[in-house]
């Protein structure tokens, strides 16, 4: 029956576009968690990271990350119970939405605790690389919008990550600018 083999056509491609997009996703996980390590092993190298605390720092760390801890985990619940009353997006954006309310809650945290940097790393750097984070992640998620496809059929896609990423990283980049400019008014009041 031609109309029949039609229909398995169509869905055969529409297998084909899935996978597609799929291992598309994949790679480019993959190339930002590459990108990632090799930018935080050459910060590290540079000496811009340096990954020493005092003691009141490390005990501040601890409240953030566990702060951060807990807003993961109620984030994944919320995320899980809505998810069965509406599939409101796709299921590696929920967890991504909960890992950077996490992450956003565990940064400021440590930043308003002064406990973000370590005792040697070098501020101005460290928000440069965060304003160059949130501006290539800001555009490509501003492109993503206008070419459309971050929302399918009500239900929020994957190409909203780069947008997300991109306020997350505004959002650590504000908290520490404010940081900054709270301790030089009181170092120039002292």
């Amino acid at each position: 029956d031609p109309e029949m083999s039609r229909g398995l056509g169509d869905v055969y491609k529409r297998q084909e576009n899935m996978n597609g997009s799929q291992i598309a996703l994949a790679l480019g996980l993959g190339t930002g968690l590459v990108v990632s390590v090799f930018i935080v092993t050459l910060l590290l190298r540079m000496k811009v990271l340096d990954m020493t605390f005092d003691e009141r720092q490390e005990r501040a760390r601890g409240v953030a990350f566990r702060y951060g801890f807990y807003t993961l985990a109620v984030c994944l619940l919320a995320y899980g119970f809505s998810d069965l009353v509406c599939h409101w997006c796709d299921a590696l954006v929920g967890c991504v939405l909960c890992l950077f309310a996490g992450i956003t809650v565990l940064a400021v945290t440590a930043i308003r605790h002064d406990a973000y940097l370590g005792l040697y790393e070098r501020p101005r750097r460290i928000m440069v690389l965060f304003a160059v984070i949130a501006a290539v992640n800001l555009a490509i998620g501003v492109l993503h919008l206008l070419e459309g496809g971050v929302v399918v059929n009500g239900v929020l896609t994957f190409r909203i990550v780069n947008l997300l990423a991109g306020v997350l990283a505004a959002v650590i980049l504000t908290a520490y600018a404010l940081r900054c400019l709270e301790q030089q008014e009181r170092e120039e009041e002292e």
